[in-house]
């Protein structure tokens, strides 16, 4: 006896699937939005990476 039919299972994955690549193209979204900003206000800023980093680090 089977506790779950396989094309259901199918389906269950496929929404998983489909969930799973959303998510991944929000995160491309929002890091392609904030991204060029951080290095356009630290190219502006003259700073170095490592300073930048450790200016957000520690005002955080």
């Amino acid at each position: 006896m089977e506790m779950i039919d396989t094309t259901a299972l199918n389906v269950l994955l496929g929404f998983q699937a489909l969930a799973a690549l959303v998510g991944l193209l929000l995160v491309a979204v929002v890091l392609a939005k904030v991204l060029p900003v951080t290095r356009r206000e630290r190219l502006a800023r003259r700073e170095s990476i490592p300073t930048y980093y450790g200016r957000l680090h520690f005002t955080a």
